[in-house]
């Protein structure tokens, strides 16, 4: 099921989004590519929400194959389908997107490959889409605000989740 999602992001990636100018939204692809291994090695020990591992093995791999395929995708498929002027439509395109990738979220969720765990769930993924949105949005306009602002983001999270600073060895 998770190869099948995978597929689906590269299919909808390369059929709806801009690869020609790929370069210009590379940045922030490793923006987000780069905070998702930094979640991964601060919660190492104490993960908010594990893959279940079915082909593939482990939720180390099941996290790698989605950080750099399914969020370069994702990126790619959001940026490059932005509205260039109207307000409006920027947060109609944000709201969209966070409703759509919280629906794949809930039927992993529902089809017993993603865990919620320490608190972690449903909600908080909701929520946590509708910083993660608008924060790609920002930091394709002005990357190094969106570096300012992502720092206290991620100490907020791990302060909430009570995420043990001793389990990150």
């Amino acid at each position: 099921m998770r190869l099948i999602g995978l597929f689906l992001w590269i299919f909808a990636a390369w059929r709806w989004s801009d690869w020609k100018n790929w370069r210009k939204y590379h940045s922030t692809i490793l923006y987000m590519v780069i905070f998702a291994l930094l979640y991964e090695v601060l919660t190492y020990n104490y993960s908010l929400w594990v893959y279940k591992a079915t082909l593939i093995p482990t939720h180390t791999l099941n996290s790698l194959l989605v950080t750099f395929i399914t969020f370069p995708c994702l990126v790619l498929l959001f940026l490059s389908n932005v509205p260039e002027d109207v307000t409006t439509k920027k947060i109609l395109h944000i709201i969209f997107w966070v409703i759509l990738y919280s629906i794949v979220e809930y039927f992993y969720h529902a089809v017993g490959l993603f865990k919620y765990n320490h608190g972690w769930n449903f909600g908080c993924s909701i929520l946590f889409n509708c910083i993660m949105f608008p924060m790609l949005l920002l930091h394709h306009k002005n990357p190094l605000l969106a570096y300012f602002l992502s720092i206290p983001i991620a100490i907020f999270y791990l302060i909430i989740f009570n995420v043990p600073i001793s389990s990150m060895k």
